[in-house]
């Protein structure tokens, strides 16, 4: 008769050496890359966490989708599958938080010049992930049959046909024949393949970050490319350590996936343009009343279009201008920018364009948000380019000469670099908020706050880079036994709410988003229970 055999000790360390050592990944990485400050080295990872998220809870929506009564299907889907309401509205912020992690990995690696030699292929794969996140993301918000959803694919189709020739192949290709259940069919197909390209590129990705190396400190190479990790005998190995640390990561990104939507949707007065839930249909009476607002992430193209010149142009000539030029200028950008160095003062005009772009992007999605369709002459076009142009290009050239001399320091550059960003804000927080006053609408209160919170951030960097948070007082080690408390009080906590949780029925949307909240909350717990964990085992 066949009988189990007992696992022995070795087989346990034989599961853990092929975890550790598969040759040739995962690597192991330095210590620093997982203590404080350690979490930009794993920005990609974090946009790992977000894409799983999206694909289980794309694949629960897909079984409840009707492509032919797509509005009534999502409707339904929200008030009538158990918890339905948690499902839809994280999904929809989960693809917030990782377009939102994309662009904080691409402007990371933008600035510290990750984009040279040996990551050339890397950093373009990453351009075509942002490319296909932005478009899984545009046909998902698409999905929900809704008036914005509406407005989407009118402006979708409009670009499409604009292309010379066989722009009505093209329309017809994405968006169908023209009659609502082709159109819902055609945008559920186009949202599946490329969410099935991003995970093949996101595979492609990630061994090319393993192959190179993640880029270490720049300083470790003495801010040269190529900046490779040369693996070191005290390096620890990825399991228990790094495993760990994705834990943590894991648990912390996903409680920003359900807090935020259910904040969203607990407080009063959250913008169209920020709700988690569908808008009205595009026949009932109520639509006419709802701006037409893209996706938040596609609000600096949108606006590009209601540009007097564009229209000229048309749709199609208008999205090849504004976004292919900054597109070619990112697929170029590691060939022409051939140095070796990768101090930001030895390349002050990239640098500058870096800043110059996250201007615009920042700049045109206000706008956007204030005047959603109204048409903007092309003058005032022309200057919105021209003048961050002619003031950053120049200042970063500058700047970047005097530090190479000496004559200043970071915190200098620190300072002069903030003054234009927040001057720019300043002067867009003075034209958006007289506009709340005056009964424009909630929206530009909202815009108003958002952008002071940005200058508070910034003023609050520089004064945390220029010392002024650092305590005299001599830091003390604090006693293993406090963080043993701490984590036990912690997960305590964690108890006591999963049971409430566990109790709880939720029947409608107030309920399920506080639901949500509780669930985020525990993972935050659970987050900060893994980092004392690793504090007090691995002093990390």
């Amino acid at each position: 008769m066949f009988q189990l055999q007992e696992k022995k000790p070795e087989d346990y360390e034989k599961i853990v050496n092929i975890i550790n050592n598969p040759e040739p990944l995962p690597r192991r990485v330095p210590d620093y890359m997982r203590k404080k400050g350690g979490v930009w080295f794993w920005t990609g990872a974090l946009t790992m966490f977000a894409f799983i998220y999206e694909v289980i809870t794309g694949l629960i929506m897909l079984f409840y989708y009707e492509p032919s009564n797509a509005y009534t299907s999502t409707e339904n889907f929200l008030h009538t599958v158990p918890y339905g309401e948690i499902i839809l509205t994280t999904h929809l912020y989960g693809a917030y938080i990782m377009i939102a992690l994309l662009y904080v990995h691409l402007l990371r690696n933008l600035f510290v010049g990750a984009y040279k030699r040996p990551r050339r292929d890397q950093f373009l794969s990453g351009i075509l992930l942002l490319l296909l996140t932005l478009g899984v993301g545009y046909f998902g918000y698409s999905l929900s049959g809704d008036v914005l959803s509406a407005d989407a694919t009118d402006v979708g189709r409009g670009i499409a046909q604009g292309f010379p020739v066989i722009g009505n192949y093209i329309m017809e290709i994405i968006f169908g024949n023209g009659t609502q259940v082709s159109l819902f069919h055609r945008l559920l197909a186009w949202h599946i393949l490329f969410a099935g390209l991003i995970a093949v590129v996101v595979a492609a990705h990630f061994f090319l970050a393993e192959a190179r190396t993640i880029m270490p400190k720049r300083s470790e190479t003495n801010y040269m490319a190529p900046a490779i990790d040369k693996e070191k005998p005290d390096y620890k190995p990825w399991y228990p350590y790094n495993m760990v640390y994705m834990v943590e990561l894991g648990f912390f990104s996903f409680a920003a996936i359900f807090i935020l939507p259910a904040l969203a949707a607990l407080l009063p007065g959250v913008p169209t343009l920020f709700s988690p839930f569908p808008q009205v249909a595009p026949g009932n009476p109520a639509a006419s009343s709802v701006p037409a607002y893209p996706p938040w992430f596609l609000l600096f193209m949108y606006k590009e279009l209601d540009f007097q010149f564009a229209q000229g142009i048309g749709p199609f000539w208008a999205t090849v201008i504004f976004a292919g030029f900054p597109l070619v200028y990112l697929i170029i950008l590691p060939y022409i920018d051939n140095t070796f160095s990768l101090k930001l003062s030895d390349r002050p005009i990239f640098t500058g364009l870096a800043v110059t772009g996250i201007f615009y992007l920042i700049g045109l999605s206000v706008w956007g948000a204030l005047t959603p369709g109204i048409q903007i002459p092309t003058g005032d076009a022309v200057l919105f380019f021209v003048i961050p142009l002619l003031v950053v290009l120049p200042i970063t050239w500058v700047v970047a000469k005097y530090f190479r001399m000496g004559k200043i320091n970071y915190n200098h550059i620190a300072v002069i670099g903030s003054a234009p960003i927040i001057g720019f804000f300043a002067f867009e927080l003075g034209v958006i908020l007289p506009g709340y006053f005056r009964g424009d609408g909630g929206i530009y209160l909202e815009a108003s706050i958002f952008l002071a919170v940005l200058i508070v951030l910034i003023l609050l960097i520089l004064m945390k880079s220029a010392g002024y948070f650092t305590s005299s007082v001599k830091k003390t080690e604090t006693n293993r036994y406090f963080y043993i408390a701490i984590a036990a009080v912690l997960g305590f906590f964690s108890l006591f709410l999963a049971t409430i949780v566990s109790i709880m029925n939720p029947t409608s949307i107030t309920d399920e988003a506080f639901y949500s909240l509780a669930i985020g909350i525990i993972m935050i717990s659970l987050g900060s229970i893994t980092k004392i964990y690793r504090k007090i085992t691995y002093n990390e």
